[in-house]
């Protein structure tokens, strides 16, 4: 993938995460975004990012160092911990599960891959909303089978739950056939028989909560059909129908960000799928400027793109 390609995919789910950071959890309807905002739900300036992003850079700078499972997990305590990758040094939005899973690590001394709550009640979308670079780093790998486990690892070190494994399984499979030039519509046609034909029984087990949403005319369901919560399902499927709408990546955020609810995830989300499925297109260039901190954003996403992209 070319470095450009892959920097304009990691740029636009940031812009989507501080897009939804200052509307979270407000009531659908009750409000409308049309650019980037501040204040609001965490009180937070202008362009801030939240744990989608702090997340998703703890593992761009483990991948470009080739850290092991453990090291991200000391990446992962510095941010709950200090506030590592965050836009001002302060952690003011961690998921109750991915926190879990970080104590599991350094309480209870579990293996990495063995920290994520196997729980069905610990479905949310703390692990999805920072895999992105992983499939960045796989794009070139041909091996179905040697993606699906190590998305299967980074996604048990916070959510084990076989729901939540195959969420990440139809993302990240999603966004390497797209990155391979597939489209989106065609994607969704071939793709989950794919991940059927080789995923774990256990994994398959859990495919009806999904199905809703594994359709080429994704686009076709009403707004009222889109949950938007934090559950792992909800935001695969919301973020999914805003990218399957969105005829710009612009659009795909807005769509997002005023659905109410997990905002800055689903935008996360929906912004890099667009990205991914528009790949000329750029992020409103003022959107992109307002980030805050984009000397940090760049310490992190630079190395990434100079070891990983062509």
């Amino acid at each position: 993938m070319q470095a450009a390609q892959m920097r304009q995919i990691l740029y636009a789910g940031i812009v989507g995460d501080a897009f939804g950071v200052p509307v979270e959890f407000n009531e659908r309807d009750t409000y409308r975004v049309t650019t980037m905002t501040g204040q609001g739900t965490w009180e937070q300036p202008r362009g801030s990012w939240s744990d989608d992003t702090s997340l998703t850079l703890a593992l761009m700078d483990n991948l470009t160092t080739d850290g092991t499972y453990a090291d991200l997990f000391e990446r992962f305590q510095a941010f709950m911990m200090w506030g590592a990758y965050t836009p001002r040094d302060e952690t003011f939005d961690i998921g109750k599960t991915c926190a879990h899973a970080i104590r599991n690590r350094f309480i209870n001394q579990l293996a990495p891959t063995a920290c994520g709550d196997p729980s069905e009640f610990a479905n949310g979308n703390g692990a999805l909303m920072r895999l992105a670079p992983l499939a960045l780093v796989l794009s070139d790998e041909a091996d179905i089978t040697t993606r699906l486990q190590l998305t299967r690892d980074y996604t048990a070190m916070t959510h084990r739950h076989p729901r939540a494994i195959l969420g990440s399984y139809l993302y990240l499979e999603c966004l390497h056939a797209m990155l391979s030039g597939v489209p989106l519509r065609t994607a969704l046609a071939t793709v989950p028989a794919q991940v059927q034909a080789v995923a774990e029984p256990e994994v398959i087990a859990e495919w009806a909560h999904y199905a809703p949403y594994l359709t080429p005319t994704i686009s076709e369901l009403s707004r009222n059909q889109i949950r938007s919560t934090g559950y792992v399902v909800d935001t695969f499927g919301a973020a999914l129908w805003c990218t399957a709408k969105a005829q710009t990546i612009q659009e795909a955020i807005l769509l997002a960000a005023n659905l109410g609810g997990d905002t800055d995830t689903v935008a996360t989300i929906a912004a890099t799928w667009a990205a991914v499925r528009y790949p000329t297109q750029t992020v409103p260039t003022s959107w992109q400027a307002a980030l805050v901190n984009p000397a940090r954003l760049a310490a992190y996403i630079e190395p990434f793109v100079t070891k990983f992209g062509h």
